[in-house]
């Protein structure tokens, strides 16, 4: 019986003695292919190496009926289990900066009038809306909802004209609901079918140079819907400060969307005020 390296030795002899046989006639033309490397090619020149998976171009044809890949508005949210799949059901808003504090809320459409907002922040005032939503682009438009943030205490707000009828406004409560952060702020909101559901605000990024971070709109225990959103600028937010978009649902009843205005607004001044004191306190001159 052979040893193994006699076997070994006998297969590559074999291998030495075979002849490569030209099959096809002589004088037959070398066939091209729409391929190189299927280009029969002259023995002394080095064939190309064949492109890898990687090198290859892609089919353009293959990506038409293909699903995206951004699957999530934000990617923050999506490990949250946030997406936003669906662009259509939602009212988009471009949020610019007014005058000093005060910010302004124009559609992106610009033909869809009446809903057109102006938000009025007043820090620190007593007994004094700490927030203000009027109808138009300046602050001389009708109020149609106003927020009390006081230093201490619960924060409310309410729709409705509260400088011509303040005594007519129904208020709801909007408590931070974090651990240890602001990072979520929770509010009820009445339907009118007379049922009453807690909504959230809840902060899903910190953006560089910013005041408030982005921000997404859900339900209590209907995490996976979001409702509405608003990403900032950042440090590019010297004119525009960030994009508001507002799911639209009927259910919810018309005050719905001045409802997620307010509330919005009010979380925004809440954060503005704490990046005011951390900028300003003794212990940030000191750098402590």
């Amino acid at each position: 019986m052979l040893e193994l390296r006699d076997r070994i030795a006998a297969i590559d002899r074999a291998l030495q003695d075979v002849q490569e046989v030209e099959i096809a006639r002589p004088g037959t033309p070398v066939r091209h292919s729409l391929d190189h490397r299927f280009d029969k090619t002259a023995p002394e020149v080095d064939a190309a190496p064949a492109p890898t998976p990687a090198q290859e171009k892609a089919n353009p044809f293959e990506s038409l009926n293909s699903p995206s890949g951004k699957r999530y508005y934000d990617s923050i949210a999506a490990a949250y289990g946030l997406g936003i799949l669906d662009t259509e059901e939602f009212m988009e808003y471009m949020v610019y900066n007014a005058f000093i504090t005060n910010l302004r809320i124009c559609p992106v459409h610009l033909t869809e009038s009446g809903h057109f907002y102006y938000v009025e922040h007043r820090s620190f005032l007593p007994h004094v809306p700490g927030v203000v939503l009027r109808q138009g682009t300046d602050k001389h438009g009708k109020s149609l909802g106003v927020a009390h943030l006081p230093l201490t205490g619960s924060n409310s707000f309410g729709i409705g004209d509260f400088e011509a009828r303040p005594l007519g406004m129904v208020w709801e409560k909007m408590e931070n609901i974090g651990f240890w952060t602001h990072m979520k702020y929770g509010f009820v909101h009445e339907l009118p079918s007379g049922e009453r559901r807690t909504f959230h605000w809840i902060r899903t990024r910190n953006n560089l140079m910013d005041d408030q971070g982005d921000l997404v709109l859900v339900e209590d225990g209907k995490e996976e819907l979001i409702l509405g959103e608003y990403l900032g600028k950042g440090l590019l937010k010297w004119k525009k400060r960030g994009r508001l978009r507002i799911r639209e649902v009927g259910a919810f009843g018309e005050t719905w969307e001045l409802v997620v205005l307010l509330t919005w607004a009010s979380v925004v001044e809440l954060s503005r005020r704490r990046a005011r004191v951390r900028r300003y306190s003794p212990t940030h001159l000191i750098g402590v």
